[in-house]
């Protein structure tokens, strides 16, 4: 979909939508609903049941936690009642307080689903590396007075790159099954005075950007050597690296979902950083078993809708569907060979491949293999 295609206010179908939504989370407690503070899910349920006039509960590719800012949520939700694409976009809106927005608002298939459908994960840590405190700037960065060295603060992520065990870097009372997770790439780049981390994964532990972030400024100031990141990977002990960064500074900017699904295209953020251009899933994913599972499985969901429709043939349907199993029970296996967190195996290489789950930055307990459906 081009970023500028004009709304269309005549089909109005019920079943599964996916919106593209952007928040400030300077103001709410996390993305999840909660009975005691304010959440970007509550105001967003909220909103959309006044379109929809019946009650939507919605489901997010990652859950945020307190303070943190999202440039590309993606969620989805099922509605019993038509509305279209425009009223799902501007009335949402409407509804909306000004530091939650909705980009876009698309039909989806059944098997779209936010959260298990989802390849990739992608955060940007932004840095204003200044004398004097920000201003303007305030709610969306973190301030670091003293000069970043932005090489030696690269030269340390490059160490974090593949399918790795960061208990080094998982928050105390993170409750995921395994420490291991598939860093797609890490970059920290300088643009003026702002510093970015931008990190993609198929999955984060928890806290886990922050604490790198943390670790890599302490790099970068020149309070610890470039080194010091592999001695803190190699003992996977969470009280010697850096303090975790703050939640300011934390922006979620992509979510990667197979072909199939067509979801829009849209610049990535944060705003300080548009100018360079880069547009949402333009990097290369890694060869490897989830990703392979993910596309695959997609590829047959939508075969079978081309074969029911006479545009395939149940010979080529059926050739598909045996691929898609094929590669998830290869994910499943890769995923069984991982040992669990607390295993002493589970810091060694030889005991087993890396893990590749689903959690994002804040989820706790979900396995990559887990159903759509």
């Amino acid at each position: 979909m081009p970023f500028f295609t004009p709304l269309d206010d005549n089909e109005k179908r019920p079943g599964r939508i996916a919106l593209g939504v952007e928040y400030d989370g300077n103001r709410y407690c996390g993305w999840q609903r909660l009975s005691h503070a304010p959440s970007v899910q509550e105001a967003l349920e909220k909103a959309l049941s006044k379109v929809a006039s019946t009650p939507i509960t919605v489901h997010c590719s990652g859950r945020t936690d307190s303070g943190v800012h999202a440039v590309r949520q993606v969620v989805h939700f099922d509605t019993p009642v038509g509305r279209s694409r425009k009223a799902w976009r501007m009335g949402g809106n409407v509804n909306l307080p000004p530091d939650i927005g909705i980009h876009w608002a698309v039909p989806v298939p059944d098997d779209f689903h936010a959260r298990f459908s989802a390849i990739a994960r992608r955060y940007r840590y932004m840095i204003i590396n200044q004398p004097f405190r920000p201003v303007m700037e305030r709610n969306n960065v973190t301030w670091c007075r003293e000069p970043l060295n932005v090489a030696d603060m690269q030269a340390a992520a490059a160490h974090l790159v593949g399918e790795l065990d960061f208990s080094a870097f998982r928050a105390a009372g993170c409750q995921s099954r395994s420490p291991r997770r598939h860093v797609h790439f890490i970059e920290v780049s300088r643009h003026g005075h702002i510093v970015m981390i931008d990190i993609q994964a198929n999955a984060f532990l928890h806290h886990m950007v922050r604490n790198i972030a943390g670790t890599l400024m302490a790099i970068g100031r020149g309070e610890k050597p470039v080194e010091w990141i592999v001695q803190l990977m190699r003992e996977g002990d969470r009280t010697r690296s850096s303090a975790t960064a703050a939640a300011t500074g934390l922006h979620f900017v992509d979510v990667i979902y197979p072909p199939r699904y067509a979801l829009p295209k849209e610049p990535l953020g944060p705003g300080l950083v548009a100018h360079l251009g880069e547009w949402t899933g333009e990097r290369p994913l890694p060869d490897c078993p989830m990703v392979r599972s993910r596309m695959a499985r997609a590829e047959a969901e939508s075969a079978e809708e081309a074969r029911a429709a006479g545009k395939l043939s149940e010979q080529e349907a059926i050739r598909l569907a045996n691929v898609a199993r094929e590669a998830e029970r290869l994910s499943r296996e890769h995923e069984q060979a991982i040992p669990a967190a607390g295993d002493p195996a589970a810091g060694d290489p030889a005991a087993g491949d890396p893990a590749a789950g689903v959690e994002d930055d804040t989820l706790t307990t979900a396995t990559q293999n887990e159903s759509s459906r």
